[in-house]
């Protein structure tokens, strides 16, 4: 994308998005965002402080992109849980940077990760520590299912089918 309009930081976010779409985390640089925003490396650093503040960014923006496709995807844990390997299957770099990167707290807008975890409470009906343990098996199933880690003739419908009996 030409730079027409000027770096602002909603189109420093949006192209880091791109950048790490095709190129995944270790190919998202200050140097390679700025030459997609044909830019010279420092001039972006006049905008944006660091490498940091743009994966905070990204992971503010795959919290907030999370949060709406569970807010949306229907009022069962079956519907919840099918949507989240749904979003973290076809989304494997934004879910990479935001669920298996340390989190920037300190750089997230005030209340994000909060609202969230309130969220994921809400739905599992129980306590914060039960609810840990609902991400954390679907969490392991999205990371070995985006790693490529299950044989080929395994059924991960029917893996998942069994995660969600066991949760219901």
């Amino acid at each position: 994308m030409a730079n027409a309009h000027g770096p602002t930081r909603e189109r420093i976010t949006q192209e880091a998005l791109l950048l790490l779409q095709e190129k995944g985390s270790a190919g998202l640089s200050m140097r390679a965002l700025a030459d997609r925003m044909h830019m010279k490396a420092p001039s972006l650093y006049k905008h944006i402080e660091s490498r940091d503040e743009i994966i905070a960014d990204l992971q503010a923006l795959g919290i907030s992109r999370f949060a709406e496709v569970i807010r949306t995807s229907g009022k069962t844990k079956r519907a919840k849980a099918l949507a989240y390997r749904k979003w973290a299957t076809a989304n494997p770099h934004l879910y990479e940077i935001t669920f298996r990167t340390p989190l920037l707290r300190k750089r997230l807008p005030l209340g994000l990760e909060e609202g969230v975890t309130s969220m994921i409470i809400q739905i599992t009906g129980k306590d914060h520590e039960h609810a840990r343990a609902v991400w954390a098996l679907m969490h392991g199933l999205v990371d070995l299912e985006n790693a490529g880690r299950f044989p080929e003739n395994a059924n991960l419908d029917k893996t998942w089918n069994r995660a969600i009996q066991m949760l219901e």
